[in-house]
This record gives C-alpha cells, structure tokens and sequence, in this order.
C-alpha cells in the first residue's frame, strides 16, 4: 500500500512537471509568434514607408519634369545664352534681330503657361510695367522694319517719332528695366525653365540692345540703313533743358522727359484698373463674407503673396505677421496697400532713371560693367536654385511631407 502510494505521488509530480513544461513550452511558442508577426509587420511598414518615400520623389521629379527639366531643354537654353553672347560681341548690329526672334517665340509661349496657370489664371501678369514695355519697344521695330522695308520709308514713322520713341525706351531699358534685374529675385537665369528665362530676357535683353544702338550705331546704320537712320544720337541730351527735376510731360525732347512720360502712361491706367477691377478678382471671400470663385491673379497680388505684404505691413501699417499671412492667405489686400506698392513702384522706376540710365547713357564703360554685373546675379541666382534641386530639394519635400503625415 505504501508502494502505491508514493508511485501515485511521483506520478501525480511528473505529470504536473509534463504540464509546466507544456505551458512554458506554449509561452515560448507564442512569443515566437508574437516576434515573427512583429518583424513581418515591421518589414510591412518599413516597405510601405519606401513606397511612400519613393512616391514622393517621382511626383517632384515628374513635377520638375513637366517644368522643362530635362536634356533637351537645358542643352537648348546653355546653347542659346552662349548665341546671345556671340552676336552680342562679335556682331552687335544684328542683336535687335535676335531679340525680335527669340521674342516672338518666348512671349507667346509664356502667355500660354500662364493661361494655363492653376489655380488662378496668370495672363493679366502682362499688363504689368515690364511686360507693357516690351510690346511696346516690339510694336515699334517692327513699324520700323515695315515702313522701311514695304513702305520703303514714305514718312510712316517721322524723325520726330523716331527720336522720341528712343528716348522713351533708352531711359526704361537701361534704367528701370536693368535696374529690376537687380531688385527682382525671379529674374535668374534657368535654362530649362522657359518661364523663367522669358522673364529674363524681357529684363536683360533690352538693355542689352539699347548697348548696341547706343555705342554701335555706326555699324547698325551701315546695315540697316532703310530700318534705323540713327541720325538724332548725336544731338540726344538725357535731362532736359531746364534741369534734372521737372513736371511729368516735360521735357520730351530728352530722355529722361520721355522716359518718365511712358512712365506714368502706363501707371496711370494700370492704377484704374486695379481700383476698379483687378484689386478683387483674385479674392477668396467676397465683402458679405460669402466664397468668391476666383479666376484670375495679378502681378499685385502674386508679388504681395511673396512677402512684399509682410514688409508693408511692418514698416508703414504697424500690422502683425499673422495678420498679413491671413491677407495672403486670403488675397485680400485693401487699396491703402495699393497705393503704398504703386508709390514704392514709382520711387523705384524714378530713381532707376537717374541713378543707373544716366550713367549708363553718359558711359559705355558703366554700361557694359551693368550689363555684366546683373548678368552674374542671374547667373548666381540661377546657380542658387540648381543647387537646391540637387541637394536639398528631396530631402526638404520628404521632411515636409512625412512631418505632415505623422503628425
């Protein structure tokens, strides 16, 4: 009986050692498992994180794509600024012809991205001062070209008009326009970007031809004898005869006079636009508060978006960060802001003509030194912005984007 007994008890202590080790056995199992299902989905996330990463890449890389950033547009952009060099140097006579070509091309084109432009339509971009003063130095050599190569010169364009639509454009190109590649930071020089480079070349290229005719008259004459006479350079005075300070619409018989008349030609209808259309068009609200389904964007409105209604705001209207940030956001930019950029606008344009087209149309030497000067800052400029494409702009993309996702 006492064998049995302590069989039972030996037996009952292994059977209960079997069922431990069981259990044990079972813990262990399931935190295998637990493990291998933790690592697969690690891998999981780890895998779809990569798709994630690798998915934002291709959309900024389709992005600049799309932009032009590509072989053939950056080898077609590098060979064309070398072209302008050229012609520039070796045969400056011919230089208008490349800008009435390249022009006709550019132009349109841009005027076709910014028709497209999403999510306001970018096409009232052209009233602005630059792009008016383009058509208008366009619309003139190409009255010349017709009166002196079909009219054959039967009086179409007077002396008079000659001379004075040379002053005109002689103080805008060499003094607000060169003065705008300085001040401008979207005036760079991007090759693949036809954006970009169209709205250098409204910016540099005038400038650029207005050298030509200014220190190389002589030999444009000699081959355009039917198109530029050039016969009133000689007589040219910058200031008027009663000073350097006078009344817009004086003067007109000297550069700056017809400069500061083309001028004010141009603000004058450009403000009554904006006061009477082109200030609300691009606004989210309307004054009841109600969405406003905004179409259309203007030079105004984008250049204040930039941080221009920052600056305004902390200087002459004593408003906070988060104010102007909320006006940007909303486009909703009073006319006392208006007014503030129109009259800043104007400062600038005025001083550009006294401080940089003076010198330049009283120096080739000056002239030239602006034209390399502002051609390095765009240089540099663009430089800036390739840098960022190949260093940081991934990397800057995908912090944002995942900062936004984990959040």
């Amino acid at each position: 009986m006492g064998f049995d007994i302590t069989a039972s008890k030996r037996l009952s202590q292994s059977s209960s050692e079997s069922n431990l080790q069981e259990k044990k056995n079972n813990v262990f199992l399931a935190g295998a498992v637990r493990r291998v299902m933790q690592d697969n989905m690690k891998r999981k996330a780890d895998k779809d994180i990569l798709q994630q990463v690798l998915k934002e890449v291709e959309t900024v890389s389709a992005k600049r794509m799309k932009e032009g950033l590509n072989q053939w547009n950056f080898s077609i952009g590098v060979f064309n600024c070398f072209f302008i060099v050229y012609i520039f140097g070796a045969h400056p006579e011919h230089l208008w012809l490349v800008y009435l070509a390249e022009g006709s091309y550019l132009i349109p084109r841009k005027f076709y991205n910014m028709w497209s432009a999403k999510p306001l339509n970018q096409a009232l971009y052209y009233l602005d001062f630059c792009w008016c003063m383009n058509f208008t130095a366009f619309a003139m050599i190409l009255l010349l070209v017709f009166s002196g190569t079909v009219a054959h010169d039967d009086g179409l364009v007077s002396d008079t008009a000659r001379k004075g639509f040379f002053n005109a454009m002689m103080g805008v190109a060499c003094g607000t326009l060169m003065g705008a590649n300085v001040v401008l930071p979207f005036v760079a020089c991007m090759f693949h970007d036809v954006n970009t480079m169209t709205g250098l070349f409204i910016h540099l290229m005038p400038p650029m031809v207005m050298y030509t005719f200014m220190w190389h008259s002589a030999e444009i004459k000699e081959h355009w004898p039917s198109i530029f006479r050039l016969t009133y350079l000689e007589g040219l005075r910058y200031f008027p005869e009663e000073g350097i300070f006078f009344t817009p619409g004086d003067g007109l018989d000297s550069v700056a006079g017809s400069s500061v008349a083309l001028y004010f030609l141009w603000w004058i209808p450009y403000v009554c636009f904006q006061l009477l259309v082109g200030i609300d068009l691009p606004r989210k609200f309307n004054d009841d508060g109600t969405p406003a389904k905004p179409k259309w964007d203007t030079v105004f409105h984008s250049t204040m978006r930039q941080g221009l209604c920052m600056t305004l705001g902390t200087v002459f209207r004593g408003r906070s960060k988060k104010a102007s940030i909320a006006l940007c956001m909303e486009n909703n930019f009073d006319l006392i802001d208006f007014f503030i950029y129109m009259t800043c606008h104007m400062i600038a344009a005025m001083t550009a003509f006294y401080c940089i087209g003076y010198p330049c149309f009283s120096s080739q030497q000056f002239h030239l030194l602006m034209i390399i000067f502002v051609t390095w800052l765009v240089v540099a400029r663009g430089a800036k912005r390739y840098t960022y494409y190949t260093t940081k702009m991934y990397s800057r993309v995908l912090r944002e984007h995942f900062a936004t996702h984990f959040s």
